[in-house]
């Protein structure tokens, strides 16, 4: 019997550098002996009262109507550019001496001159 010879493939991917972070606790310390602002944290996403609460932050807004509304949003504009294109080939055989339905103006074919 006879045994298969393993072959590793060694990867050319390089390690990312580590970097120690520091912790809270010296952060805050840094902070307040240096009296620099707080320059890092997450974006407010708090709106007026009056306002209401915004549909992408709340929790209980249902995602799937909005992107439905978007949906429809984007199938409207497709088909929008559709019937333009339909009218201007349309607007194309009118000027070229057709109707709209690709009959000919003018006599009947089947006519003599004489």
């Amino acid at each position: 019997m006879a045994y298969r010879k393993v072959c590793y493939e060694l990867s050319k991917m390089t390690s990312v550098e580590k970097v120690e972070g520091e912790t809270i606790e010296q952060k805050m310390e840094r902070v307040v002996e240096n009296k620099e602002p707080i320059e890092d944290g997450a974006p407010e996403i708090f709106t007026e009262r009056k306002d209401g609460v915004m549909s992408a932050y709340n929790i209980r807004t249902d995602r799937w109507e909005i992107a439905c509304e978007a949906m429809d949003k984007v199938a409207g504009s497709i088909q929008a550019r559709r019937e333009e294109k339909g009218q201007q080939k349309a607007d194309m055989k009118v000027v070229d001496g057709d109707d709209v339905k690709g009959d000919v103006k003018g006599g009947e074919m089947g006519e003599s001159g004489t």
